[in-house]
């Protein structure tokens, strides 16, 4: 009877023990927006390491995983390839050795995702299910220059392709899902930024981007980006230039304001030019709008 009490006692505590483990990690949710993209520090996968993390999604393709040696020959990526997971990896410019298994992780479970490097070897782990391969290589270890990323590549890498070892990782799509608990070694990773990704720094924060404006963590702090919006500001509150049109005798401004002005409220416009022939100078008032011709 003791020894069912005790027992009892350490299944209870080992149930609330796993519930704080999965409350520690930071949950990211991944849209799968264009030019989406988490930056963490570099993994140093040379010879005997491994990085792990949760993930769920539903969708059956989608870049997980990516980190090279900035264009010479190391790389390894990690892909959702029809609903399973598909590894690739190069060292030394080797042919590329790929592993893929047979667990479906597209059923909006989450799963346990584990990469183990041991030099030539790479283990990849989904729940219950290992599998390894190994590339045929002169060199053992791996060299690795940049970051990793996780759920896409930022654009300006995507721009240079000498910047990148495997070319082909362009044309595959972002992750849609969530990813949580990323560890190194066994030591949670640090998110450096993002773009287009939901963390819980943001969903804390979810109002606090305006008029549009997408909120992204950069060095754990979230922040407002205002580039796809006619407004600017810490929260995309404030009215910018949102236009020019040019032409031969005129150009014309177009300024939006977040909110309309009210009597006691003014706004101020300031330019200067140099010019050898008259200007003339034309302030039209609408309901709506002022137009300022020159």
């Amino acid at each position: 009877m003791v020894l069912a009490m005790r027992h009892g006692a350490h299944l209870i505590w080992v149930g609330l023990l796993l519930c704080c483990m999965v409350d520690m990690g930071a949950t990211m949710e991944f849209t799968g927006a264009e030019g989406q993209w988490a930056r963490f520090p570099m993994w140093n996968a040379c010879c005997e390491s491994e990085m792990s993390f949760n993930m769920k999604t539903k969708s059956s393709h989608g870049l997980l995983v990516y980190f090279d040696d900035e264009g010479f020959c190391d790389f390894l990526e990690l892909l959702i390839h029809n609903g399973k997971l598909s590894l690739r990896f190069s060292i030394f410019c080797a042919e590329p050795a790929t592993v893929l298994t047979n667990t479906a992780v597209n059923d909006s479970q989450w799963h346990a995702v584990t990469i183990w490097r041991n030099f030539k070897n790479t283990t990849l782990m989904v729940d219950n299910e290992v599998k390894w391969v190994e590339v045929k290589s002169k060199r053992r270890d791996m060299t690795v220059f940049s970051h990793l990323f996780l759920g896409g590549i930022p654009p300006e890498l995507r721009s240079v392709a000498l910047r990148l070892t495997s070319a082909v990782v362009k044309d595959h799509v972002p992750f849609t899902g969530w990813i949580t608990d990323i560890k190194v070694n066994n030591t949670e990773s640090a998110l450096l930024n993002s773009a287009g990704v939901i963390n819980d720094l943001c969903g804390a924060a979810a109002n606090m981007c305006l008029n549009g404006g997408v909120c992204n963590v950069i060095n754990d702090e979230p922040t407002c980006d205002c580039s796809q919006t006619d407004y600017q500001g810490k929260d995309c509150s404030e009215g910018k230039i949102s236009g020019f049109s040019f032409g031969p005798l005129s150009v014309l401004l177009t300024i939006s304001n977040s909110s309309p002005l009210t009597k006691q409220q003014h706004d101020m416009i300031i330019y200067r030019f140099p010019s050898f022939q008259a200007v003339l100078v034309v302030q039209q008032f609408t309901e709506n709008a002022d137009i300022l011709f020159l």
